[in-house]
């Protein structure tokens, strides 16, 4: 296992203990199954599953909906409609048996890509986690695809930065995952071809410069124009090319042209 998939489990563990997941915190989707139970009447004691559109039958109640309520509001709630004509201040107690009505995706590069269900708060380093690390190739930037709801939903892209979060303990990094959500962790290259010594496809680092990305394309060769360095970047879907200095900062999929000099 290397370092960053070590880090990864390590932060997932620190994270997990000041970030409990309680149970009732979780909201019900369909597909999950409960046990419901009503104390010391057993013969309403009920296990069933959440039906596609949110719902359950219980005895003396009927149809109930209850997609999004979490366990303890679907106490209050079977306790309200037991109480109203027959049972005295019922004392009711769901248990969630199994987790099916929320889950998140997890692809790119990391060990184990695919989805995961949710149960309970769940944050991004816990799905990487489970996804047993990121790879070697993994950059550290990554996307959080998030669906908006309404008429129309689209999704939302939230960035990442891996680096701020395992490395500088920045806890704003670490986002909390909602059902359906998408993260994509990506390839973290960038590219240097032209007058260097060994041209070709290098792993990013965070905060690398033009001048230490020509360094791990082996430096200038003698064909070498030293201060015509030209950067291609993927900006909005299209690919934009502009001068670049030695100082500039090296993005995910950069390519960096060194030009031959005329003298």
């Amino acid at each position: 296992m290397n370092f960053k998939k070590i880090l990864a489990v390590l932060a997932a563990l620190y994270f997990s203990a000041t970030c409990p997941s309680f149970a009732q915190d979780y909201l019900i989707g369909s597909q999950d199954l409960l046990k419901i139970t009503v104390y010391e009447h057993p013969d309403l004691t009920t296990e069933t599953r959440v039906s596609e559109d949110g719902k359950i039958s219980f005895p003396l109640i009927g149809e109930l909906d209850i997609k999004n309520l979490t366990a303890r509001q679907v106490e209050k709630k079977i306790a309200d409609k037991l109480s109203a004509g027959y049972i005295t201040n019922p004392q009711v107690a769901v248990l969630i048996q199994q987790y099916m009505g929320q889950r998140v995706t997890i692809i790119g590069e990391v060990s184990k890509p695919g989805q995961y269900e949710i149960t309970g708060p769940t944050y991004v380093l816990d799905i990487i986690s489970k996804a047993l690390g990121t790879t070697q190739n993994a950059g550290y930037m990554i996307t959080l695809f998030r669906k908006s709801g309404g008429a129309d939903p689209k999704f939302e892209k939230l960035r990442i930065d891996l680096d701020r979060l395992l490395r500088k303990g920045e806890l704003e990094e670490n986002i909390q995952m909602k059902d359906k959500d998408i993260i994509f962790v990506p390839k973290g290259f960038f590219y240097v071809y032209g007058e260097v010594n060994r041209p070709g496809a290098y792993r990013i680092e965070k905060g690398l410069t033009v001048k230490r990305a020509v360094a791990l394309a082996g430096g200038f060769n003698q064909k070498a124009a030293k201060k015509k360095v030209e950067i291609t970047r993927r900006t909005n879907d299209k690919d934009v090319i502009h001068e670049g200095t030695l100082d500039d900062t090296v993005e995910i999929d950069d390519v960096i042209m060194v030009k031959e000099s005329i003298f």
